[in-house]
């Protein structure tokens, strides 16, 4: 039995491509989707189709250049 994505998802999956390593803007394709732009790759991962917030692994990272430290006020 195949589990739907959502449910066969692992704690640790990347939430920006949900652990598939994909560019989530460009499905992986790397071709800019935005049709009104004149620039042919994607702008969200550069052309590559890999998510550039894991760089293709599928897993969480405490360091992805996208989250923010936040610190506790003491």
């Amino acid at each position: 039995m195949k589990l739907p994505k959502v449910l066969s998802l692992r704690r640790d999956s990347c939430v920006f491509c949900h652990g598939d390593g994909k560019c989530s803007e460009c499905s992986g394709t790397g071709v800019n989707t935005h049709l009104n732009e004149t620039e042919p790759k994607c702008q969200n991962c550069a052309g590559t189709g890999v998510c550039p917030n894991c760089q293709g692994a599928g897993r969480a990272s405490l360091h992805s250049p996208d989250m923010v430290d936040l610190e506790l006020d003491k």
